[in-house]
């Protein structure tokens, strides 16, 4: 790496890093002001504000916005060299747009590749204890009681609850029912179930259980009995957002387990896992369109740039959404949504930056 190289590779990082962290201080500012008053009237102490709170919250917010920044950074450091007429000079060094773009990409490799370790081993477990926080001192308490749980562990096998109360770990009114074919064949049935996590079964109380088989059928009826019905409480009343709690390797056996069971909603999960592995790719596409906009002197200067890039990274980011609700809404799949607004901008990148060569 020559001189010239590791000075636009300072002037690029710096750049990032005094923005990122400006907009963070100043969204903590806000954060603060805004919530206050939570934390006096439930008296959150000070060390759980800053190490459990706010800590976490300049992770995820850092995180968040880093392909963003990092797309400021570039046409703010790039504007300036154009500016300055150091662009002219390096080029009429002999060197092309081509090579003078070699230090952004080794810039945006770096901070791709730290973003997307965190993202995917760091900031789970950080969100995790951000968000106990919040249930805490910030919002309501945590729900203890789940009504009318309905789900399919495994395809032919479903599973009722009335209610559901994860402090006691008791179910109400529960029903386990296989079909083959679309046929009954068996349905277990309980006035309550209470999970053993020394045992890792469930204990059924006042029970009954009718098979149906080429006979007839068999009925059993009980007091009590323990059984491994496949499912833990976990899965019994796990929510959407929890994939943002699951570092990737978890991300990825929790998918795979529930194609294993039939599930209906795995679409929702691979779109939240086909996105961590987009990120950084979206971190270059908008390095490249930041360094092809600035790259030449302008009158306007680096407003004009910065207003160009604001309404180029607006419409990415409502491609993205689209992309996203024809997912949820429609059979597009999962892959191709998140793929395709980094095609279709990646390949304007690469005609905004022909056009620059020219």
């Amino acid at each position: 790496m020559k001189k010239i190289d590791r000075y636009i590779l300072k002037q690029f990082l710096g750049t990032f890093a005094f923005s990122l962290i400006m907009i963070l201080l100043i969204s903590v500012v806000f954060d603060v002001s805004e919530k206050i008053d939570d934390f006096y009237r439930r008296k959150a102490p000070l060390k759980k504000i800053i190490f459990d709170y706010y800590i976490n919250f300049i992770i995820h917010y850092g995180l968040l916005f880093s392909a963003l920044f990092t797309f400021i950074a570039v046409i703010i450091s790039t504007s300036k060299f154009a500016k300055n007429t150091e662009v002219i000079a390096i080029l009429n060094s002999g060197w092309s747009l081509k090579r003078l773009l070699q230090p952004y990409l080794i810039g945006a490799t770096l901070i791709a590749s730290i973003s997307f370790y965190l993202n995917n081993w760091v900031l789970p477990v950080t969100n995790e204890t951000r968000l106990d926080f919040e249930q805490e001192y910030i919002r309501n308490k945590k729900n203890e009681r789940f009504k009318n749980i309905h789900r399919q562990i495994r395809p032919g096998h479903f599973i009722f609850m009335e209610s559901y109360n994860t402090k006691k770990q008791k179910g109400f009114r529960f029903s386990y029912e296989i079909f083959k074919e679309s046929h009954l064949i068996s349905k277990f049935k309980s006035d309550f179930i209470t999970w053993d996590p020394q045992k890792k079964s469930w204990l059924a109380e006042n029970y009954s259980f009718r098979e149906l088989n080429q006979y007839g059928e068999n009925i059993d009826k009980g007091a009590k009995i323990k059984k491994d019905f496949g499912f833990d409480p976990y899965e019994l009343i796990y929510e959407k957002s929890s994939t943002n709690l699951m570092i990737l390797p978890e991300l990825k056996d929790f998918i795979e387990k529930e194609r294993n069971r039939g599930a209906d909603n795995v679409h929702y999960y691979l779109l939240d896992l086909y996105q961590r592995y987009m990120t950084p790719f979206t971190t270059f596409i908008l390095t490249l369109i930041g360094f092809s906009l600035a790259i030449h002197k302008k009158r306007d200067g680096t407003g004009l740039n910065l207003v160009y890039g604001f309404i180029l990274t607006t419409l990415f980011i409502l491609f993205q959404k689209i992309s996203i609700t024809f997912t949820t809404n429609s059979d597009l799949n999962p892959f191709i949504a998140i793929l395709l607004p980094n095609i279709v901008f990646g390949i304007f990148a690469y005609y905004l930056f022909q056009r620059a060569e020219r």
